[in-house]
């Protein structure tokens, strides 16, 4: 299949397949991240990997990186994070509330809960957070122009840098700090500090608000799915039947094969690009029985975060966003509703997460 970004790749769209592959470090390389075959330049393949951006290092370098982050993302940790969490979600329904008429979910909910979030764990002082939140919200707008867009992301990287240099001269009690202050032989540097927030950012922020909009909305056309969500059965399944259903990283998770090898029976060159379709995978009926209906009683071993080495450091946290927000806004927003018809939303297609790209809501009252 020929890619966006003008080169070949083979698709692996079979539960069975997806898991070897993403399984295989050692076979299919990372260097040219997830996304190179939808928004990359084929000059640039293989080129080496930005510092502190995991998601496309492999081996040893990927190691370093991954095992220094991942004390951070415990369960136990994330969940010390709740009552935060909690308060943020309950004052943003507070701030729904005082609006008239539709709101977008997107942009009024779902994008600055996860936006604060990240900022908490990262550190970001109580006053920049109000910039920090409308520069990320800025750069998947896509209201605005690619410009500035582009500005948007310059502003953030920047930003990031300031922020990196205060945590050197001033540690506190986040996880940046933490970094800096961690006894090793290999300490992380400035530069590999700054793309490690970049990617939290990245990874944590965008694809959270577009869950928890495309959740709701698919909640919404599944009455009798939501009505599950108050129960204590959804803090265990039903958050991952969502992921699943819905599996929004959608275009292929990209790989290229370092040596020759065979999947699904075909033979794959050393060199060649595999593009991981887990959107397909985690709907494979040898995977699972009726998997294109929503059934949050369902558990799976699910690919929606991924699988293997570099499987989603902060699925945990994400977990924690989702069972909070979701059960929260159909609690307190009786009658919640869609406000435009279906034919008229706008989803993602076009990017590399899939969402929704202005969901209008309204309701009949908020309850306390």
């Amino acid at each position: 299949m020929s890619t966006p970004a003008g080169f070949d790749v083979w698709l692996v769209t079979r539960y069975e397949d997806a898991r070897a592959v993403l399984g295989d470090a050692e076979t299919f390389s990372s260097v040219d991240a997830s996304s190179s075959h939808l928004m990359g330049d084929k000059d640039n393949l293989g080129a080496p990997p930005p510092p502190g951006v995991m998601l496309r290092h492999d081996g040893d370098s990927h190691s370093r990186l991954r095992l220094r982050l991942a004390r951070e993302f415990m369960v136990k940790r994330v969940a010390k994070l709740e009552p935060f969490i909690r308060r943020l979600v309950c004052d943003h329904i507070d701030r729904l509330a005082e609006r008239e008429g539709p709101v977008d979910l997107y942009r009024a909910f779902s994008l600055p809960v996860p936006a604060l979030v990240i900022s908490e764990i990262l550190g970001v002082p109580e006053e920049d957070r109000d910039e920090f939140e409308r520069a990320t919200a800025s750069q998947v707008d896509l209201s605005l122009s690619l410009e500035e867009r582009q500005a948007a992301a310059i502003e953030s990287a920047g930003f990031f840098v300031r922020l990196v240099q205060s945590k050197i001269e001033n540690p506190g009690d986040d996880l940046i700090s933490r970094l800096i202050l961690e006894h090793t032989e290999l300490p992380l540097d400035a530069a590999e500090l700054q793309g490690i927030a970049l990617l939290l950012l990245a990874a944590g922020h965008d694809t959270t608000a577009n869950m928890i909009t495309l959740s709701t909305y698919a909640l919404l056309q599944h009455p009798e799915q939501a009505a599950k969500l108050q129960d204590a059965a959804f803090q265990e399944t039903g958050v991952d039947e969502l992921i699943r259903y819905l599996t929004i990283v959608h275009n292929g998770v990209l790989r290229k094969a370092v040596r020759d090898t065979t999947i699904g029976g075909r033979i794959i060159r050393a060199g060649e690009h595999v593009a991981v379709v887990l959107e397909s995978a985690n709907r494979d009926a040898h995977f699972l029985g009726d998997a294109d209906q929503l059934d949050l009683d369902r558990k799976s071993a699910h690919l929606g975060f991924g699988y293997g080495p570099h499987q989603c450091l902060g699925q945990h946290l994400a977990r924690l966003e989702l069972r909070i927000a979701l059960p929260e806004l159909f609690r307190r927003l009786r009658g919640l509703r869609v406000a435009v018809p279906d034919e008229d939303i706008a989803f993602k297609n076009d990017m590399v997460v899939y969402g929704i790209k202005e969901l209008m809501i309204d309701w009949d009252e908020v309850v306390a």
